[in-house]
C-alpha cells in the first residue's frame, strides 16, 4: 500500500472503516463464532480498562442469551439500553485516565469513541425496526468490541509503558 492509500486509510472514521469491512468475507469468517468468554488477548494492562471491559462483554453476552431465549422485549431492550449508557461511561472513565497520563492522542481516541457512539445509535435503531436487528447488532457489538479494545486501547497502555507512567492505579492486576 502506498503512502497515499496509507494516509487515507488512517483519516478514515470508525464508522467508514466499519462500513467498508461489514459485508466482507474475512469479516464474517473472523466473528462469525460468537465466544463471550474473557480472552487474555483482551487485556489492555491497565486493570481499569480491562475491568471494565469486562463488563461489556458481559453485557453482550446477557444480550445474546436473551435473545437466543426469546425472553421479554422489555428487559433486552433495557439492557440495550444499559449498554450504551455504560460505554459513554466507559469512554468518559477512559478519556479520564488519557488527560490524567497527558496521553499525546487523546483528540484522536475521543473523536473514535464518538465515531463509536454515533454507530452504536445506528446500530440500536436497526435493533428495534429490523427482524434480525437483535442477531446484527450482537454481531456488531463482538466485533465492535474486540476491535476497539485489542487496538485502540492497548495503544493506551503502551505510551504509558513507553513514558514510564505506569503506577499502582494503572497496573494492578485484574480479578479472574
Amino acid at each position: 500500500m502506498d503512502k497515499k492509500n496509507v494516509d487515507q486509510e488512517k483519516n478514515k472514521t470508525v464508522k467508514e472503516r466499519y462500513l467498508q469491512q461489514k459485508n466482507t468475507k474475512a469479516m464474517t469468517k473472523k466473528y462469525s463464532n460468537m465466544d463471550f468468554r474473557w480472552k487474555e488477548q483482551y487485556n489492555t494492562g491497565i486493570a481499569k480498562i480491562d475491568n471494565q471491559h469486562r463488563y461489556f462483554l458481559e453485557l453482550i453476552e446477557i444480550i445474546a442469551a436473551q435473545t437466543n431465549d426469546n425472553k421479554d422485549d422489555i428487559s433486552r431492550d433495557r439492557l440495550v439500553m444499559e449498554f450504551i449508557h455504560y460505554a459513554q461511561f466507559h469512554f468518559y472513565s477512559e478519556e479520564n485516565l488519557m488527560i490524567r497520563y497527558k496521553y499525546p492522542k487523546l483528540e484522536e481516541h475521543q473523536a473514535l469513541h464518538l465515531d463509536l457512539i454515533d454507530l452504536l445509535t445506528g446500530e440500536i435503531n436497526s435493533v428495534f425496526e429490523e427482524i434480525d436487528g437483535y442477531n446484527k447488532f450482537i454481531h456488531f457489538l463482538l466485533k465492535w468490541f474486540v476491535h476497539h479494545s485489542m487496538e485502540e486501547d492497548k495503544k493506551i497502555y503502551l505510551f504509558l509503558t513507553e513514558q514510564k507512567k505506569i503506577d499502582d492505579l494503572v497496573k494492578k492486576e485484574c480479578p479472574d
